[in-house]
């Protein structure tokens, strides 16, 4: 049995894009103020894995 699992992605509108990039900032801000600079760049580097591998996915590479 075979699941496929769909996410839109789309990066049409700006409100949507300043709504993702504010919860971005306050997750960061989170992170700093709970466990320091190591905290923030290790949710940083896993932000922007997950980013990417989302944006292939979407592609179907």
């Amino acid at each position: 049995m075979n699941v496929q699992l769909v996410i839109p992605v789309t990066r049409k509108t700006p409100a949507r894009a300043i709504g993702i990039s504010l919860t971005v900032l306050a997750g960061l801000g989170l992170m700093w103020l709970l466990f320091g600079w190591i905290g923030t760049v290790v949710l940083v580097a896993e932000l922007a894995l997950l980013g990417r591998l989302l944006l292939r996915a979407a592609n179907g590479k």
